[in-house]
């Protein structure tokens, strides 16, 4: 069903769903259709969920490699050197013990940009990796793997 915007005495709106009739008889000049609004039949979108290995697949083998070593540990190095490191292993970590990779979810956009932004991952990688589409073999559906 479409959505209306009403407005009302002193320019307060209201949206509401309905049909145009109702919103003509009860509303007369005094509502304009949402036409960019979702409506409340659509469907919400698929989940973009990624098997762990089509996930990995969207880095390419340098990359693998780069973060692989980025993630080693070297004790003479700087604390917060130490400490990048660490997060890096916890999130690599975490694409191995994970069912699936949720491609929308906000820890894994923030993760993959934050190798983009630490130099591990060229300029606008991050990108190609979170939002490229997900093609039918990539997808995760619950079978197994």
């Amino acid at each position: 069903m479409p959505i209306y915007k009403i407005n009302m005495p002193g320019g307060q709106a209201n949206m509401i769903v309905a049909d145009q009739p109702f919103v003509e008889e009860h509303y007369p000049g005094q509502w304009e259709l949402v036409p960019d609004a979702p409506q409340a039949s659509d469907p919400p979108p698929e989940p973009r969920h990624a098997t762990r290995l089509a996930f990995r697949n969207r880095f390419t083998a340098a990359e693998k490699v780069a973060l692989e070593m980025a993630s080693l540990d070297d004790p003479s190095a700087p604390m917060a050197q130490r400490q990048q490191a660490a997060a890096l292993r916890v999130s690599l970590e975490d694409v191995k013990t994970a069912t699936f990779i949720d491609l929308d979810r906000h820890d894994t956009r923030t993760g993959v940009q934050a190798m983009e932004a630490a130099g591990l991952l060229a300029v606008g990688r991050a990108a190609e990796i979170l939002d490229a589409p997900l093609r039918p073999e990539e997808r995760y559906t619950g079978a197994p793997a």
